[in-house]
This record gives C-alpha cells, structure tokens and sequence, in this order.
C-alpha cells in the first residue's frame, strides 16, 4: 500500500479512496491466503514423495520428515501472520488518514454554516 501520499479534498474521491483501500486490502488477503494454500499443498506433497522414498519399518526416518514438515508449515504460518498483520497496520493506517481527512472537512463545514 503506498505510504504517505497526498489525499484529494473533495469528499466523494475520499470515499472512493477509502471504498478502494478496503477492496485492494481484500484483495491482496485473498492472494495471501491463496499462496499459504499452494504452499502447504507443496509442502505436503514434497512430504509425501519423501514418505515414498523411506522403507515401511523406518519409523524413525518418516517421524523426522514429518517433524520436518511441521516445523516447515509452522514457519510458513508465522510468515502468513506476519504479512497480514503488516497489511492491517497499513491499511488501517491509510484508512484513519482518509477518516481524519474527512472528519476535518465536517467539521470545516460545521464552522461555516455557524457563521452564517
């Protein structure tokens, strides 16, 4: 998301600022999650072609490329969380930027009609 950008003045392009703020944060989440899903798929067919490889009566071997697994889906988790937690903060950092915005011109508004 870009950072520090000049927001526009008139209303209705900061509503549709914010309105695309949301559909774009929607979005990138659903490619997030897409790729976590494709990688864990990977990760458990590489897994599984691992498996095929060890004899039958090698539990120690199959335990460790399962341990391998796990600690290889856990990370790919941690970097999931990590990204959509980043996402988040950005997008609700631009969102509070586009309702301040807002919220000032309102009160702007409320200082003139009390001028009147």
């Amino acid at each position: 998301m870009p950072q520090n950008i000049t927001l526009p003045d008139d209303e209705e392009t900061l509503a549709s600022l914010y309105n695309q703020t949301i559909e774009a944060h929607n979005t990138y989440l659903e490619k997030l999650h897409a790729a976590f899903d494709k990688r864990c798929e990977q990760i458990g067919e590489e897994t599984k072609q691992k498996l095929s490889k060890v004899p039958e009566s090698d539990q120690e071997t199959k335990n460790q490329i399962l341990k391998e697994e796990q600690e290889l889906l856990d990370k790919t988790l941690a970097e999931l969380k990590y990204a959509i937690n980043k996402s988040n903060s950005n997008a609700r950092k631009k969102l509070e930027e586009i309702e301040n915005k807002l919220d000032a011109k309102e009160v702007n508004v409320d200082e003139e009609l009390a001028n009147l």
